[in-house]
């Protein structure tokens, strides 16, 4: 059997590096006219025809980009993956969904580039990662975080809702309907969260509306989980915590909320209103329907995904220009490097009203 021509074969019988060879055959715009018909010529009398899984060995680009999210139990992550996937196919990319399980050391793997497989940039969502994670980073891909930032990570960007305006609008919404003591899920300790952004826009708003700041009505939580949601409830509960509305950081929280009101004979919205984030799907068909903060998810992803791709073409192009300014003739130019600082890409969002916040008759 005859020995399948390769990449080195095209690049000695062109005159120049194996990496410019794969500059010519992904069509960037960093090779020389003259060099880049040098090498289409070799390629032709070779019949050399592109590998494209040997090239993800070689460390060119895999029109792969990694989505690495918490985990795929909650309903919000399953469908971001599922979206992503399709939306990134239609650019011609692949999306390989990474599960991190809240591990500090395997989301730091990704945004470093130490996996087994390279991608040429990483989406997350991260719940474990420090900013020194993201600072000083000799390499690894382009970062894209998504909903969590981390403050002072130079160099990635930040797709996200407004976390301190949607928790007024909630805020806002519960109080045309008539509640007064508003009880909050989600407190945090960090730094900056998405759960200490919705609870600075939920205090401003309960300061602005002239509601009671009475500290037992701000509870924090392990996770955001249906469990954890229910647990909190019935604490409040039975600390005597007095509440017209549940506060949900999110739609797993508000779940918990609903059960755990339920099983003390509570209803909703009659005697205690529920609001939670993200509109996942099963919101919809809880007893009563949920009222949620939705995101405009198609336009987050395409954020998201602008933001990756834009980042690991930057990320090529620049690799390629150093390799070239030592395999070709002098006078190549590379481009400049990443800024330092974090970009922001604010989505839009939306109040979906449901039953659970139906307004309070009057007295």
């Amino acid at each position: 059997m005859a020995r399948r021509v390769s990449i080195k074969d095209v690049a000695q019988r062109a005159g120049v590096s194996w990496k410019t060879v794969s500059n010519v055959v992904n069509e960037r715009p960093v090779v020389r006219p003259g060099t880049r018909a040098t090498v289409l010529a070799a390629i032709e009398e070779l019949g050399y025809v592109p590998n494209h899984v040997g090239r993800e060995l070689r460390g060119g680009p895999t029109r792969t980009i990694a989505l690495v999210v918490p985990e795929l139990q909650n309903p919000y992550f399953a469908r971001l993956a599922e979206r992503m996937q399709a939306a990134a196919r239609e650019r011609g990319y692949t999306v390989s969904v990474e599960v991190s399980l809240h591990s500090a050391e395997t989301e730091r793997a990704h945004v470093r580039g130490r996996t087994a497989r390279p991608v040429d940039a990483v989406v997350i969502s991260p719940s474990a990662l420090d900013p020194a994670d993201l600072l000083d980073r000799a390499s690894g891909p382009p970062v894209v975080l998504l909903g969590e930032t981390l403050p002072g990570a130079a160099g990635v960007v930040h797709v996200a809702i407004d976390n301190v305006a949607s928790a007024a609008d909630v805020v806002r919404h519960l109080v045309a309907g008539g509640h007064r003591r508003l009880l909050f899920l989600g407190a945090e300790d960090a730094v900056r969260s998405t759960g200490t952004d919705r609870l600075a826009g939920f205090r401003a708003a309960t300061c602005f509306a002239e509601l009671p700041q009475d500290p037992t009505l701000v509870r924090g939580v392990g996770d955001w989980t249906r469990e954890a949601g229910r647990d909190a409830v019935l604490g409040a509960l039975e600390d005597g915590a007095e509440f017209d509305a549940v506060v949900a950081g999110n739609d797993l929280l508000a779940v918990g909320a609903l059960a755990a009101l339920h099983a003390r004979g509570l209803d909703v919205p009659g005697d205690v209103a529920v609001v939670g984030w993200d509109d996942t799907v099963e919101v919809a068909w809880t007893r009563p329907a949920l009222t949620s903060i939705a995101p405009d998810l198609d336009a987050l992803i395409a954020a998201a995904l602008d933001a990756a791709i834009a980042g690991a073409e930057q990320n090529g192009t620049e690799q390629s220009s150093a390799e070239q300014s030592s395999a070709e003739p002098a006078g190549a130019r590379s481009s400049a490097g990443a800024t330092g600082r974090i970009a922001e890409a604010v989505i839009a969002h939306r109040l979906v009203e449901r039953e659970s916040t139906r307004a309070v008759p009057s007295a």
